[in-house]
């Protein structure tokens, strides 16, 4: 093992294919390892009854003069109780999403997934220790599924490749 990784070094120096494919993959997957490992967390977080104040979609960035170039995001802000303390919360998603021109419609999916009752109350999910991080929707098993097949795809691929 330890010489297969000098070999990958010595390829990645040598501004080799392969080396460099391996350490973009080995990268990648460390990335991949750790939002694998903060959604399992966040899927853990307990939750509070919160009151939901403005939920919808935003303008992000500066206007330009072409419509197209506006970036659009999900906007949210939300007021909870944890332990007698007040809060508020914008993050709705542990994704984090974006969209621009004729896709700025997909960045109203992450509200539309929010479920309040008729009084605006929705379920807050908050961090145990740092009550002020919270989000209105936990990971589910979609989330996971899609960040293992990402793992192995990219480990498949290096190895398929290679």
């Amino acid at each position: 093992m330890i010489e297969y990784l000098r070999s990958m070094i010595d390829l990645a120096l040598r501004k080799e294919l392969q080396g460099i494919h391996f350490w973009a993959s080995v990268y990648v997957l460390i990335v991949l390892a750790g939002s694998l490992w903060h959604v399992l967390r966040v899927r853990r977080w307990p939750s509070t009854e919160g009151r939901l104040l403005r939920l919808g979609v935003r303008q992000f960035g500066a206007t330009g003069f072409n419509p197209a170039d506006q970036q659009y995001v999900p906007d949210a802000l939300y007021s909870y109780r944890v332990h007698g303390q007040s809060y508020q919360g914008r993050e709705i998603s542990v994704w984090k999403m974006s969209a621009s021109g004729l896709l700025k419609n997909t960045s109203a999916f992450l509200p539309s997934r929010v479920k309040a009752d008729a009084a605006g109350n929705v379920r807050v999910y908050y961090h145990p220790k740092r009550p002020d991080k919270s989000l209105l929707l936990r990971p589910g098993h979609a989330t996971l599924l899609f960040l293992w097949a990402l793992i192995a795809l990219v480990a498949g691929f290096y190895i398929w490749r290679w």
